[in-house]
């Protein structure tokens, strides 16, 4: 069932709805995405995965309490004092760098639009890729009241902003009624195939500075329709 792209009758929303949402949206978010996705355009290295999980947490509220507590991004220095993102790291870093050079090697113009562009093959391996990386990160993202689904989604969309999405607890709970990273994946890349070929517009028009990835839009979206 469409959720995020589509009201409760089953209608796409319009691009200008869209387009309005996206620009009422945080500042600091859109600022943020941008930073993540200039900075591992070419590349995925350590020091970049470093700054994207700070920034990134940082900006999602994510340090103030918990095991990311403590993290900050200051000038572009990381501070990780509890060797949070270094544990983040060690189990997934390989993994990561792996699937940034698949992803460099896919015949694909525009990285803003690549979670759709790909063939379905590709996409399949995509799929598969990020959801084994995101339980590698559950064991360093659980404790005491939470599975680590929400930090470990964030990590994911700090590192691949192009193709992985950023999901808190109520969504989880309530929009996709799944803990299987996989399967919010494939549901969002058809949703937003289907609300293409319906409207017969592209999603990341729908942002005019044109530094928006499709899945940070369907964030601002999926923020939208949270119960």
């Amino acid at each position: 069932m469409m959720k995020i792209l589509f009201d409760q009758s089953g209608n796409p929303f319009s691009h200008i709805e869209i387009k309005n949402t996206i620009d009422d949206f945080s500042a600091s978010y859109t600022a943020t995405i941008y930073h993540i996705t200039r900075r591992s355009q070419h590349a995925l290295t350590q020091p970049i995965f470093f700054e994207n999980v700070s920034q990134l947490m940082t900006n999602f509220k994510m340090t103030r309490k918990g095991l990311f507590h403590g993290i900050r991004y200051l000038n572009g220095v990381v501070q990780d004092p509890n060797g949070q993102i270094a544990a983040c790291w060690s189990l997934i870093g390989a993994d990561a760098i792996n699937l940034k050079n698949y992803l460099l090697q896919q015949n694909v113009s525009n990285r803003n639009r690549i979670l759709v562009e790909l063939l379905s093959t590709a996409r399949n391996k995509v799929v598969c890729d990020l959801w084994t990386m995101f339980k590698k990160l559950l064991s360093v993202c659980m404790s005491d009241g939470s599975y680590g689904l929400v930090a470990a989604s964030k990590i994911m969309f700090s590192i691949f902003p192009e193709i992985a999405l950023p999901i808190d607890n109520v969504q989880w709970k309530s929009l996709f009624k799944t803990v299987d990273y996989s399967d919010v994946t494939t549901l969002m890349t058809d949703e937003i195939i289907t609300w293409e070929r319906q409207t017969g517009q592209l999603l990341d028009s729908c942002d005019s500075t044109g530094n928006s990835t499709l899945t940070s839009i369907y964030n601002v979206m999926a923020m939208k329709a949270r119960p």
